[in-house]
């Protein structure tokens, strides 16, 4: 388990060779569609679903997120929770607004920075992760080492506790699987779902255009780009359906 967190860059190319052929596009859907299998039939070393109480900062998460009608997944790393407003904001690393070929980068060195702690991390949720202990990261040092790194700081997302709707805690034993995690696919489906479930009104009119953006932002999916990424970020945060 340490080679990962020591060296987690050519634990991904390892895993690449295996899985995917050197493709990391291709090693992004196997994570993902890895991640989500999971979901349909979790291991309770490597995923539970938990309630939204159970949502707390330094941990790995597959969210799924109301953004005003508009129901999509997101993968996130939790940072920090706050109160504004009367507001319950959770702020978190959207996962999916990260370039890959940067979280390879990025995560080997942070994972670098505290390796044996995350060993014990593991070790602490072998056999349910629902007692695997908080990750060595707080929002300090996410956010400067994010800045100092490409200006990447952006992906920090504030999160309404009240609009996550599914919870799934991941474990750090599987990082591959949520750092890699890309479910525009899977958020495309559910779109789809609920596009045919509406009435004709101007809020199907509005999905209608989303998926079309949508659609063309996957298939135009560029694995290095930071303004890609940024532009999926841009798109993702303006989803609502309902005024």
């Amino acid at each position: 388990m340490s080679s990962m967190y020591k060296d987690f860059n050519s634990y991904i190319d390892s895993a690449m060779r295996t899985h995917s052929g050197d493709d990391l596009s291709h090693y992004v859907r196997y994570c993902t569609n890895k991640l989500f299998d999971l979901t349909k039939d979790p291991i309770n070393s490597e995923i539970i679903k938990v309630s939204q109480t159970k949502l707390i900062p330094r941990r790995f998460y597959l969210i799924k997120y109301n953004y005003n009608g508009n129901k999509i997944w997101c993968p996130i790393l939790a940072l920090d929770y706050k109160v504004i407003k009367n507001k319950h904001i959770l702020y978190a690393i959207n996962l999916e607004y990260l370039p890959p070929k940067y979280k390879k980068i990025y995560f080997d060195l942070i994972f670098k920075t505290s390796y044996d702690e995350l060993e014990k991390v593991a070790k602490s949720g072998f056999e349910n992760i629902s007692g695997e202990n908080l990750l060595p990261f707080d929002f300090e040092f996410i956010y400067k080492t994010l800045k100092q790194n490409g200006g990447m700081n952006y992906v920090i997302t504030a999160y309404d506790y009240l609009k996550v709707v599914d919870i799934y805690q991941i474990s750090i034993k599987i990082a591959p699987e949520i750092i890699f995690c890309d479910p525009k696919r899977y958020n495309l489906d559910s779109m789809k779902e609920l596009y045919l479930n509406l009435p004709e009104s101007e809020e199907k009119d509005t999905l209608e255009e989303i998926l079309e953006l949508y659609t063309e932002l996957i298939e135009t999916y560029q694995e290095d780009s930071i303004a890609y990424h940024k532009r999926v970020a841009n798109f993702e945060k303006h989803l609502k359906i309902i005024k």
